[in-house]
């Protein structure tokens, strides 16, 4: 193959690969194997090695045990050592690194949906950690340390290949990466998700879907509030089936109307978008969202949050609607209104295609390596 050796880094699930990140980072990185010359250069930390760092950096948050261990200076430094070594052995040209892992001797480029300034925006916005932030349990010291540790990755880096507009925003103004280091790649879909014939969803429009392991950071206590309201004042037949925690997240009981499926394998999952009328995620810290991007492959709308990268993908009165408040009342409104919108399932449904076939993990391989080829000449290792 032509055009430059690009070594792939990233610090993979030990106990699963596949399932780091949601899976980007397998499925980048098989595409791009099928343009290009692509090594894998990431790291696989041992067993007794993670658990170290985790027990060492382990905090109690809301009552229940967390661990920073992957934002910690030690897995910095462990990663970092390996990463190099892995370099050097590989004689790639150019690296593709998943998040800000190191500082290399030679063109490396980033991948990301979030930044430490972004987060730190956020923190002075709201005067306290966005719900939802996976380093919850860092501070405000914690995070201008790695925020600084970030700009001096970013000002050695050749590119910053980031997933949404927003954040390529953001960069440029808060993080001062000269706008021409920048690129958006958007995201693939999920494999997993059907190519067959859109469902046709007549009223009475009643099943409602959330999907997302981190249940308070994408909005699940409010879709449940929401939900009652919606029992009470609008339909008492509407459902919510909710996916992702392992346990269910709130206290008490799971209430009436909720059908709570817990963890599910992805195929499970991709198969939900097709029996429910409305996937309601109005997330509060969301660095793309390619649930979103799922369901719209299969003609579902959406209602998100009006904030990060959600309002690149949900336009209101066409394929859903946003909120903007934490609001029960005003996103039972919402729902109902989207309910009853012929038009936006119409317009939704027409949509599907293109949605699915731009939002391909394909699509994103191409780009990638268009971009590292370009900014490096095409060079090839010796």
């Amino acid at each position: 193959m032509s055009g430059p050796q690009i070594g792939f880094a990233c610090l993979w699930d030990r106990a699963d690969p596949r399932r780091t990140w949601s899976y980007t980072p397998w499925s980048l990185r098989e595409a791009m194997r099928r343009y290009a010359t692509v090594t894998d250069v990431g790291i696989n930390l041992a067993a007794p090695t993670e658990w170290a760092l985790k027990l060492t950096h382990l905090r109690v948050r809301n009552g229940r045990p967390t661990s920073t261990w992957r934002e910690s200076p030690l897995t910095d430094w462990i990663t970092q050592r390996h990463l190099r070594r892995r370099v050097a052995a590989s004689g790639c040209t150019a690296v593709l690194q998943i998040q800000d892992l190191a500082l290399l001797d030679r063109p490396y480029f980033l991948y990301q949906d979030f930044s430490f300034d972004a987060i730190l925006d956020l923190v002075d916005q709201q005067g306290r950690l966005p719900t939802g932030l996976m380093v919850a349990g860092m501070s405000r010291d914690d995070l201008r340390r790695h925020r600084d540790r970030q700009r001096r990755i970013y000002d050695r880096a050749t590119g910053l290949v980031v997933m949404s507009r927003w954040l390529a925003e953001r960069l440029t103004t808060l993080s001062g990466v000269p706008a021409e280091k920048v690129h958006v790649v958007n995201p693939g879909r999920s494999a997993l998700v059907t190519d067959a014939p859109l469902p046709v969803r007549e009223r009475p429009r009643r099943r409602l879907l959330l999907v997302g392991k981190g249940f308070e950071g994408k909005g699940g206590d409010l879709v449940v509030a929401a939900l009652a309201v919606l029992r009470r004042e609008v339909d008492p037949h509407i459902t919510l089936t909710v996916v992702g925690p392992t346990t269910w997240p709130l206290l008490g009981d799971v209430p009436d109307g909720v059908h709570f499926l817990g963890a599910l394998p992805p195929a499970e999952v991709a198969r939900l978008y097709d029996t429910h009328d409305l996937l309601v995620m109005p997330s509060r810290l969301e660095g793309f969202g390619i649930v979103f991007v799922e369901a719209l492959a299969r003609g579902l709308p959406c209602i998100a949050r009006n904030a990060f990268a959600m309002p690149e993908l949900i336009e209101p009165g066409v394929n859903g609607d946003l909120i903007s408040q934490d609001d029960p009342v005003v996103l039972a409104t919402t729902i109902a209104k989207v309910l009853d919108n012929d038009h936006v399932y119409e317009q939704c449904r027409a949509r599907a295609d293109a949605v699915a076939a731009h939002f391909t993990w394909d699509r994103a391989a191409r780009q990638m390596i268009e971009i590292i080829t370009g900014a490096t000449g095409g060079a090839r290792a010796g």
